[in-house]
């Protein structure tokens, strides 16, 4: 498969990945607690599929586009995959900790600060990697 048909997929999952973030977040609103976990749960297991099949092979063959890391490319895309990162650490954590103990809704909403950064994060690494995808593929 060709690195744009590799970055047409990742862009095509990132849409899917957020479409089930904003069925979590209504969830949530609509205090339907365990579907918003579930949700949340299915967003980040596609976003580790998204880094683990897509998005690391993909950095991996670019290494002749970092020889020069103060590029805006290398600039961009290096905050792209360590706001990914973080995001990624985050949400498994947020999850695994529900996960440890579904019962407890209480100490979920204590994670709620957590949770928002996270959601932040994660659209600011949403808004990057379009930028990326585009500085690649639509760039004149």
């Amino acid at each position: 498969m060709s690195a744009q048909s590799l970055a047409n997929l990742s862009l095509i999952l990132q849409a899917i990945i957020f479409s089930v973030l904003a069925l979590a977040v209504y969830a949530r609103l609509k205090h339907s607690h365990v579907r918003h976990a579930i949700l949340m749960g299915v967003a980040i297991i596609l976003h580790t599929v998204a880094i683990v099949a897509i998005m690391i092979p993909s950095l991996l063959s670019m290494g002749n586009l970092f020889n020069n890391l103060l590029t805006r490319f290398a600039f961009v895309t290096l905050t792209h995959a360590t706001i990914g990162s973080l995001v990624e650490l985050m949400g498994v954590w947020l999850v695994a900790s529900w996960l440890s103990n579904t019962a407890n809704v209480e100490k979920c909403f204590r994670r709620k600060n957590v949770m928002r950064v996270t959601v932040a994060l994660w659209l600011a690494e949403l808004i990057l990697g379009v930028y990326v995808y585009m500085m690649l593929y639509l760039a004149a």
